[in-house]
């Protein structure tokens, strides 16, 4: 299988989800005091699921059609302008910036549907109109879902609007056959999700070292931090393990998942945040982190079992 190398200005773009990660979170913290009660999750993970489809409908685009042209890095910087913007109308109270984070979300959608179109006009790669048809209707359904949300009325508008993300989410799932035959580089998609995986991990000793007080040195801060590294360990011998030149050609097993990885990721350094913070963490916070770590392992796994390295 032919290789394709991830771009410096992919790493970038990547920085900005680490940041949006971060914004996540510390909205999440003034949603409920409870990290695990279902407003807490089911609101950070739209948010979460919000910025992840983003994510992957690019990788995807970049994946199977870019090849250096100028007008593909302007649209590179354009979409991680919206995106910064996107992610100043993140709010505990989403109904407060409702208008402006649909929108602009939308806006964003709008940005890709429009690359799709124009890269498979202007390139050269081997793509099937059929996947390009199906990439943007998922986008299109979003996109008019977001603009028919802003019209109704709390809390219907939130579940429209969740509706949109979740179908744009799952859309290319439900044509598995056209993505198979327009093979993806297995091998780009991996790196890229290693490392946003890595940049994940920074983040989370990030918020470990902003709890660190010197005047209070604590066993739990040494624990905490052996803790990530084990959980860093597992994951770099999870990816040494997967095969790189893999048969798969649509790369959805690994996207998806990835987006429970690095979701129960997320979650485990939050509530290890609110425990570093010296705040009580409650039965349900606590059966929480043991779920998510279980997920973790799983999602690890599961990812070995389906791409396991050949001897």
């Amino acid at each position: 299988m032919k290789k394709r190398e991830v771009s410096m200005t992919e790493l970038f773009f990547d920085l900005i989800f680490v940041y949006i990660l971060s914004t996540i979170n510390q909205t999440a913290e003034g949603i409920s005091h409870n990290l695990m009660s279902l407003e807490e999750l089911g609101k950070s993970f739209m948010l979460f699921l919000v910025f992840f489809s983003i994510w992957v409908y690019r990788t995807l685009l970049v994946n199977r059609f870019f090849n250096q042209k100028w007008y593909q890095y302007i649209f590179v910087f354009i979409d991680m302008y919206l995106i910064v913007i996107l992610s100043k109308a993140i709010n505990s109270d989403f109904q407060q910036t409702f208008l402006p984070f649909v929108l602009m979300s939308a806006l964003v959608y709008l940005s890709i549907f429009i690359q799709y179109f124009i890269n498979y006009k202007f390139t050269n790669a081997k793509v099937d109109m059929k996947l390009v048809k199906v990439y943007m209707i998922g986008l299109l359904l979003t996109i008019i879902l977001s603009i028919i949300s802003i019209m109704l009325p709390s809390p219907i508008n939130f579940r429209v609007y969740f509706i949109g993300i979740f179908i744009v989410a799952v859309f290319p799932l439900l044509f598995y056959k056209t993505s198979y035959r327009n093979p993806i580089f297995f091998n780009h998609l991996t790196e890229r999700l290693s490392l946003l995986v890595i940049l994940l991990f920074g983040e989370g000793l990030v918020l470990l070292i902003q709890n660190i007080e010197l005047t209070r040195l604590n066993i739990l801060y040494a624990l905490c931090f052996a803790f990530i590294t084990c959980l860093f360990v597992i994951y770099v011998h999870h990816y040494k393990s997967t095969d790189k030149n893999t048969t798969n050609k649509t790369g959805f097993t690994t996207i998806y998942v990835h987006l429970l990885l690095i979701f129960s990721l997320d979650m485990m350094f939050l509530i290890m945040n609110k425990l570093l913070s010296h705040e009580h963490l409650n039965t349900s916070e606590i059966y929480g982190f043991i779920l998510f770590l279980v997920l973790f392992i799983v999602s690890i796994l599961t990812n070995i079992g389906l791409h396991k390295e050949k001897a």
